[in-house]
């Protein structure tokens, strides 16, 4: 198990950045693709039940992959000024919830929240899931029109969010196939 990180220039050349060999945040966007025996299953828990000594079960014949998904950050920052990390209160946090939606975050939606400045400003990660890459992507445009975030810095302007840089970049995505 693991992720594979990529870079993509403008001009469509691609860089293999990292591999990591461990579960980590991006699990989920694998996850909604996998499953064993036709069945979704959790990664991170059958990573713990093999750890615990129990047979793995299956085999790789057993694994298959269908859909696409693809995770979003959503970030408190000025992508216009270096990608500045911001700080601040956000006042609404609110987006519609969707059966191929899953967003993962610590910010309440029912409360202001504080942006502490210990931590990056990391808001939420949203995984959306379509059965094509096309459906995809078209899914995380839907959900960036949809999303709302607003507050206002402690200095009090407007809370910056990446939203819309999301939404021009999000053009740029490549379908990697197989050859």
């Amino acid at each position: 198990m693991g992720t594979w990180e990529w870079l993509i220039t403008p001009e469509g050349n691609y860089y293999l950045m990292e591999v990591n060999t461990r579960i980590q945040v991006e699990n989920e966007i694998s996850a909604k693709i996998s499953f064993v025996k036709n069945k979704q299953i959790n990664l991170i828990k059958e990573q713990i039940r093999v750890a615990f000594g129990e047979k793995l079960g299956y085999s790789q014949e057993d694994i298959h992959f269908k859909g696409v998904s693809i995770e979003l950050r959503l970030i408190a920052e000025d992508v216009k000024r270096g990608f500045l990390p911001l700080s601040g209160t956000i006042t609404k946090f609110s987006w519609t919830s969707k059966p191929w939606l899953t967003v993962r975050t610590h910010v309440p939606r029912d409360k202001p929240y504080t942006i502490p400045t210990q931590f990056d400003p990391n808001l939420a990660l949203a995984i959306i899931y379509g059965e094509t890459f096309k459906e995809a992507k078209r899914r995380s445009f839907e959900f960036l029109d949809d999303v709302i975030i607003e507050g206002y810095t402690p200095k009090g302007d407007k809370l910056i969010t990446n939203i819309e840089f999301l939404k021009e970049k999000l053009e740029f995505l490549y379908k990697f196939v197989e050859t």
